[in-house]
């Protein structure tokens, strides 16, 4: 059960699994059928040497024979064996057309064709082969050339093949048998090596499986050098997709911030009985418009980020009073006075709705911890750098806190109603122009929150 389990998981494998094991079982096939066909050959062109290995000794037979016929012997002799008796030897004389000349005894007794036809078809290709001339009869066919008196002659000899294709046959058989055993063994040492090699790549894909499920942030170190590049990479991607998804929620959370005001300042029109129907009408229609432009432009904002939108010299007075009216409404109760101390001719580097945020949020605040008195005013200082300053008339914010209270979600009085935002988008659109939020202590009493901003196009981006 457990061995067809396993079976089918190899099966199931990835296509790049089985694609390297098929791939690699091909390549290993054909190199072995190549060995043993090499193999094979060397064993026969073996056999066929080791029985020519006495051809020399057989000369003086053949000699002896062609003596006895009246031909002239071979120029040089050998030893005499008593296997090579004249009347023995397989042999056949040809001329130089290969023509026959004489067939010996041991031929011609044995019925074997035309040796010299044989030599001739055979084009001069000689095989170590051994090569059926009679029936179940094979033969290696030893062709020699020879100067005699009468010219060049060819003189072949045969040797009885039998029992060497006996002994060919076994040293085969056991060459298949080698590979047959050696084939699943190659196999299952592929498996377990191509299953070893991509141990790295399923560990990552296991660790890619735990960030889906939420196990785990970010993959670890790879085990392998060639999963150096994709795991850097996957991590930068997964560095990214956080940052967007930051960037999407820290959206909502401003564009829910910045309505909060809006939808406040149109519940207290709606409550004032005392206004006129026309100048209401009027109200609710702008504060509707600008609660349509916040939408449009936190949704730009975090689809492209602050680098998508566009920098520019704006005039803060119009923006101040606007909002003024506004907090004017919202906290109606309190009958705030605002005070308000800028050039007209001043103008801020920087987008209309970046602007129209980062004073919404810091008027607001201030209007919310305000006694009575609110101050907006700009300046310039020695160096020409822009300063706009919201100052209120309330409990302020003591030093210790004052760094903690940039953070999102931080809040510096928990009796306060708020979610602890308007100060870190402020403390973003500062950064994010290359400017910085300064929180000290106000002439009023209270808090005084000041923007210190390049007088130029500078621009820094935030993700």
């Amino acid at each position: 059960m457990q061995l067809k389990e396993n079976w089918l998981t190899y099966c199931s494998r990835p296509t790049i699994f089985r694609r390297v094991i098929g791939t690699s079982m091909l390549l290993l096939t054909l190199a072995l059928l190549a060995l043993m066909g090499a193999e094979r050959y060397d064993n026969q062109r073996n056999l066929y040497n080791q029985t020519a290995s006495d051809l020399l000794t057989q000369l003086t037979g053949i000699g002896y024979e062609l003596q006895q016929e009246g031909l002239e012997p071979p120029k040089k002799g050998a030893i005499l064996a008593e296997q090579f008796e004249p009347g023995e030897n397989l042999f056949t004389l040809c001329d130089q057309q290969l023509n026959s000349v004489f067939v010996s005894q041991a031929v011609r007794k044995r019925s074997i064709g035309d040796l010299c036809a044989h030599v001739k078809r055979s084009q001069s290709k000689w095989s170590t082969q051994a090569v059926e001339l009679a029936p179940k009869r094979h033969y290696y066919v030893y062709p020699l050339t020879m100067e005699t008196a009468s010219g060049e002659m060819h003189l072949v000899i045969l040797r009885d093949a039998n029992k060497a294709q006996r002994e060919l046959a076994a040293r085969n058989s056991w060459i298949t048998i080698k590979s047959l055993i050696l084939l699943p063994v190659i196999l299952l040492l592929l498996i377990s090596g191509a299953l070893w090699g991509m141990k790295p790549l399923n560990r990552l894909g296991l660790q890619l499986q735990e960030i889906i499920e939420g196990k785990r942030s970010r993959l670890g170190k790879p085990e392998a050098t060639e999963l150096v590049g994709i795991t850097h990479a996957l991590n930068d991607m997964l560095e990214q997709s956080e940052q967007r998804r930051e960037i999407y929620q820290n959206a909502m959370k401003d564009l829910a911030h910045s309505l909060k005001t809006r939808l406040a300042a149109i519940q207290a029109i709606l409550d004032d009985p005392n206004s006129n129907p026309e100048h209401c009408r009027s109200d609710m229609y702008d504060q509707l418009t600008q609660m349509d432009q916040l939408i449009q432009y936190q949704l730009r904002k975090a689809v492209m980020g602050r680098q998508g939108l566009s920098t520019e010299k704006v005039a803060i007075s119009p923006i101040v009073q606007q909002l003024t009216n506004m907090l004017d409404k919202v906290y109606r109760d309190k009958r705030l006075n605002f005070i308000i101390e800028i050039d007209d001719a001043i103008q801020f580097p920087i987008n209309k709705e970046d602007l129209m945020e980062f004073l919404g949020n810091l008027m607001d605040n201030a209007s919310r911890f305000a006694i009575t008195t609110v101050k907006i005013r700009v300046e310039q200082d020695a160096e020409q750098q822009l300063l706009l300053t919201v100052e209120d008339d309330g409990p302020g914010i003591e030093p210790a806190l004052r760094q903690k209270v940039l953070g999102r979600g931080e809040r510096a009085d928990e009796r306060h109603p708020g979610q602890g935002i308007g100060l870190a988008v402020c403390n973003e659109l500062s950064h994010s122009y290359g400017g910085q939020l300064i929180i000290g202590d106000s002439s009023l009493g209270g808090a005084a929150i000041t923007l210190k901003l390049p007088n130029s196009h500078h621009y820094v981006d935030r993700p």
